[in-house]
């Protein structure tokens, strides 16, 4: 029994003894005795509350120990991690003393048309884009491509040309005399004989582009009549102008002769066109006898040395296949080139014929060619 108990019992008892003395006062008879009684209650009952408690004869439960409230501080945070503020690294960029800025072309521009042999002025507009001032000791020099007739150098300026300023640079100039396009290189050189151009590391040259486009004329160049006709295998030369076989698988070529005494001695030939679209046909000529062919001819006064008795392998100009075909007026890069070797004198030659000489059905297979056109398109230098 815990200590808090026996003294919650000894309580009670002294309760119930108090009791009772104050009941006995009211029992009849009792007189004197009752205070006696109720006295060595009380007494007992005090006895009882002053008498100590024997070492080990009660069990003592100890109080807990007292609660002591605590605050707990917040957990420690990791402390942020300092930002480094990065100090910008000043670079000192040292600016070359000399270099060129492009800024526009003036005159000129890239793809520019000329003539053959036109003189023109190129002019650029450029900017000092280095850190020294260009003088009169400057030159513009002709650096690589096509000179087109410029100088190898020439003084840049009379006077300064201060750091970032600008300046018009001119070269005169002249076109090529053949159809192209041309590209020259440019550039600058100092005092000291050092060449420099533009860009960042100020050694790109500056440039002129241009195109050649000749001033042609086109002629329509005249059918020689008494110079043109057939000749047959079997030696016959007639005015017509036949190509094909006939009933007695005699087979004919046609001979074309052009006057060119019109074209200069100098031209340049461009283009040559050939219509044959005005002709009749007897027959049927390419299912007979194959493809026609154009050759190149050099012949003399026509007469029946001039027939060939093979189809060549080589030296064919143009080609037809059918009628339809040969309604179309053709321009022939072959035949260019077979007339600018004739340039200069009286006559252009041809001579038609047919891929084989008769097919010996004895019909007619032949086309007859009426009206010949030959355009002819030059220049002069």
């Amino acid at each position: 029994m815990s200590l808090l108990t026996r003294i919650k019992t000894s309580t009670l008892v002294f309760i119930l003894a108090a009791g009772l003395i104050l009941s006995a006062c009211n029992f009849p008879g009792m007189g004197a005795t009752p205070d006696l009684f109720a006295t060595s209650a009380a007494q007992t009952v005090s006895a009882r509350l002053t008498q100590p408690v024997e070492p080990g004869s009660v069990e003592t439960t100890e109080p807990p120990p007292p609660v002591i409230a605590t605050t707990e501080a917040p957990p420690t945070e990791e402390p942020p991690t300092p930002t480094k503020t990065l100090t910008p690294t000043v670079t000192n960029t040292t600016i070359p003393c000399d270099r060129a800025a492009f800024v526009t072309d003036v005159t000129v521009p890239d793809g520019e048309e000329f003539e053959p042999n036109e003189n023109f002025t190129k002019t650029w507009r450029l900017k000092n884009d280095g850190s020294c001032t260009w003088t009169s000791s400057y030159a513009l020099i002709f650096d690589s491509g096509d000179s087109m007739g410029g100088p190898a150098s020439k003084q840049l300026t009379s006077g300064t040309v201060a750091p970032g300023a600008t300046m018009d640079v001119s070269v005169d100039l002249t076109a090529p005399s053949s159809p192209g396009t041309y590209k020259g290189y440019w550039k600058l050189r100092n005092g000291s004989g050092v060449n420099f151009g533009i860009g960042a590391g100020g050694t790109n040259p500056f440039w002129v582009e241009i195109k050649v486009v000749p001033n042609t004329t086109t002629k329509t160049v005249p059918l020689v009549v008494g110079e043109s006709g057939q000749v047959t295998k079997g030696g016959f030369v007639f005015g017509n102008k036949i190509a094909g076989d006939n009933v007695s698988n005699d087979s004919s070529q046609a001979f074309l002769s052009f006057n060119i005494t019109g074209i200069p001695a100098d031209a340049v030939i461009t283009e040559v066109v050939i219509d044959l679209g005005d002709f009749t046909v007897s027959g049927t000529p390419f299912s007979a006898l194959g493809a026609l062919f154009i050759f190149k001819d050099d012949y003399g006064s026509l007469d029946a040395s001039d027939f060939v008795s093979s189809t060549p392998s080589s030296g064919r100009l143009i080609s037809w296949s059918s009628n339809s075909s040969l309604g179309n007026a053709v321009s022939d890069a072959d035949m260019v080139n077979a007339l600018q070797t004739k340039v200069g004198s009286s006559r252009f030659k041809l001579r038609l014929q047919f891929n084989k000489q008769t097919d010996n059905d004895n019909g007619n297979d032949y086309l007859t060619f009426n009206t010949v056109i030959l355009k002819v398109t030059y220049y002069t230098p």
